[in-house]
Order: structure tokens, then sequence, then C-alpha cells
């Protein structure tokens, strides 16, 4: 439980490590050559206990997770935002009728947890089209409540987003200025730039020429890493320890709060024996199979993640000095857990920490024996690209 001195030292230091989001009192006319995009103007809105500090965190990481998605925010300048959050909801329709969606956030808070609201209206008829919550712990990763509210909107509006992105494109392609309306403070400040916006470190630009205005998602991944095989002790006599080198391609796609990835997997590995010449015919093996991971929700540069792979091994080992005929298609199965870190939008790492299981089967008076050699892969490093 934080008490109210900490709480705003909290929000101060989280404002500090937040990225910094424009607030504009004047209107700057777009590039000319810039693929228009749909405008949002955020107001925060009273409801309940309020700290300046978590008002300022919290619009601030709308206006950020909006960027991203590839719409223009935009955050009126300060001196106005105390007016505009007590103005009736037309007067803030009229106000932004530059803007295609004016976006209207409330939160309330307890001592130990905060509720966050939105609600997403369309300047073009007055009509709300959308709204979502989400509550979490107060702590120093407050502004994470609004990553799942925008997941959730985003499916809600984007008919919208497309019909006022070709609106817009209309109009530039004829020449028309976005809006004849007068100029009015907030209305001002709803309008797009002639430059674009500087973006905080480890950002990138949404891809502005997206149909709908939406910056793609990018639900292709691809990793390479590799680490180290530890045989359980009863194999000591056969292994020292084995090695690994892999590749995936996998899928990526949203469940709410949470990331699911499937795919392939592919790659080199090995078991040493513990003397030569003893158990060295599992020296090179190509392992093949489907992978499955399930992770928490992407918002955050850190992240925990399980894992669930399964295929099979070929044996590619010379095998002349074998007594019985081994098959060369070894059944694999391996599950646990790890951490990933976003380096970037598009690259990371994740250290992973998995048991294995692989089954060897031959022949011995006519019977085909099956044999386990279980271990664990402690660590193993990926890096992976996103595209």
């Amino acid at each position: 439980m934080l008490k109210p001195g900490l709480r705003a030292l909290g929000a101060g230091l989280l404002l500090l490590s937040i990225p910094g989001f424009p607030q504009e009192s004047r209107p700057l006319r777009p590039a000319p050559d810039a693929t228009p995009r749909a405008v949002a103007l955020i107001v925060p809105r009273p409801g309940g206990e309020q700290h300046a500090a978590f008002q300022k965190v919290l619009t601030a990481a709308l206006g950020i997770e909006l960027a991203r998605a590839g719409l223009a925010a935009r955050i009126p300048e300060e001196a106005l935002l105390a007016a505009l959050a007590a103005a009736p909801l037309e007067r803030l329709l009229k106000e932004a009728t530059d803007a295609d969606f004016l976006f209207l956030e409330r939160y309330t808070s307890t001592e130990e947890t905060i509720h966050l609201e939105v609600e997403v209206w369309r300047v073009k008829g007055g009509e709300r089209i959308a709204s979502a919550s989400a509550s979490r712990r107060i702590d120093l990763r407050l502004d994470e409540v609004v990553g799942p509210v925008v997941e959730e909107l985003l499916p809600q509006i984007r008919p919208h987003l497309a019909e006022a992105v070709q609106e817009r494109q209309r109009l530039a392609e004829a020449q028309v200025p976005p809006a004849e309306a007068p100029e009015a403070p907030a209305a001002q400040a709803s309008q797009e730039q002639a430059e674009p916006e500087p973006l905080p470190a480890g950002q990138e630009r949404p891809d502005r020429a997206s149909p709908a205005g939406l910056a793609p998602e990018r639900r292709l991944e691809i990793g390479a890493g590799g680490g180290t095989f530890f045989p359980m002790a009863e194999l000591g006599p056969l292994f020292r320890f084995g090695y690994l080198a892999e590749l995936y391609l996998e899928h990526r796609s949203h469940l709410g709060s949470a990331a699911l990835a499937y795919g392939v997997y592919t790659g080199y590995a090995g078991l040493l024996p513990a003397e030569q010449d003893t158990a060295s015919y599992f020296g090179s093996l190509i392992p093949v199979g489907l992978s499955l991971r399930l992770g928490t929700s992407e918002r955050s540069r850190l992240g925990m993640h399980v894992r669930i792979q399964a295929g099979a091994a070929l044996n590619a080992s010379p095998q002349d000095k074998v007594v019985q005929r081994l098959t060369r298609v070894l059944p694999q199965a391996k599950a646990g857990a790890g951490l990933s870190l976003a380096l970037a939008p598009r690259l990371g790492l994740s250290l992973d920490f998995l048991y294995e299981l692989l089954l060897y089967m031959y022949m011995q008076n006519g019977t085909l024996v099956v044999e386990p050699i279980m271990g664990f892969n402690v660590p193993v490093l990926f890096f992976y690209i996103r595209l």
C-alpha cells in the first residue's frame, strides 16, 4: 500500500520515466506529401479521487499508445485542460471540430488500486463509438493500465478510423483544409503538425500508409539462439553435457492482456559422451517441431512467458559401432518458462529455462526398447526480430 506522500513521489518518478508527449497551442500545416492520419483529441475528465501527477501520467501514456497505433494524438496545453475537463460534452465536441475522435479519460482510485475508463466519441455526428476500462495496483508501473484499455478500444473504432482516414485523404487530394470551423484553442491543439514529431528513444514511428491509419501489427517473429543441456544425474555415466543451437519462426497474436505465439523450430544439437567411444552416437541431432508460447502483455519492456515445444530429433550421428540398431528419429518434448526483454520495438532477447525429454529406441532380441534421455536446457538465450 502506498501512503499519500509516497504515491505522489511515485507519480513524480513516473513522470520522469514516461516518454514526453507534445502539448500544442497553435496549428501547424501538414507536410504536402504526408499521408493523412486520423486525429484524436484527448481530454481528461474528473472522476473520484484525483492526483494531478497521476492524471498527467495517464494522459501522456494514452497519447503515446494512440500514437503507436497510428493516430495523430493531441493533448491541449495545460492551461486549457482544467477548463475543458469541466466543460459539457457539447462544448468539447464543438471545440474538437477539426479532430476526428474525442477521447475522454477518467480515473478513480482507492488506497491500493486505480481504475481507468476511456470513452471515444466520433466528432462528426457526436456519437459515442467505444468505451473500455481496466484496473491495476498502484505502483511504479501505473501507466501500464493504459495498454489493455487501448487494446480493447482499437477493434471497436477500427471501421471509423478507416472512414476518417479516407475523408482526410479526399480532402488532402482536393487541397481543402480539414475543417472550416473558426479556430478555437482546443481545436488548434488537435491539428496535425508540419513535421513528424520526434519520438522518444526506443520507439519507432507507426506506418502511416496503413489503410485504416493504424500501425501494422508485427505478427511474425524470427528468433535464433543457443544454450546447454545438462542431463539428469542418472545419465552422468553416459553424457557429460550437451549443446544446442535453435532457430524458430512464430506467428504472434494478442489475447487481451496476454500474447500467444505459435510456429515451428529447428536447429542443431548434440550430447557429448562421458568417455570416448561411449554413447557417442548422439553427437549430431537435428530437431524439428512445433512451438507454442504464452506470455504477458508486451506493453512493457520486460515480460514473462511459458514455452512448450514438441517434435522429433533426426539422429545424424555415425552408428557403425552400435551393437543394437538405433532408430534415426527421436521423439522430443520441451517445456519451461522464461523472461523477455525488448531492446527496441522490433528487437529483443529472451532467456529460457526448459526441461527436455528425448526418447531413443532400438531393437533387442526382436523387441523394440524405448529409453529416455532427460535433462535441462539451462539457460537458452534467444535474440529475436519482429516483422
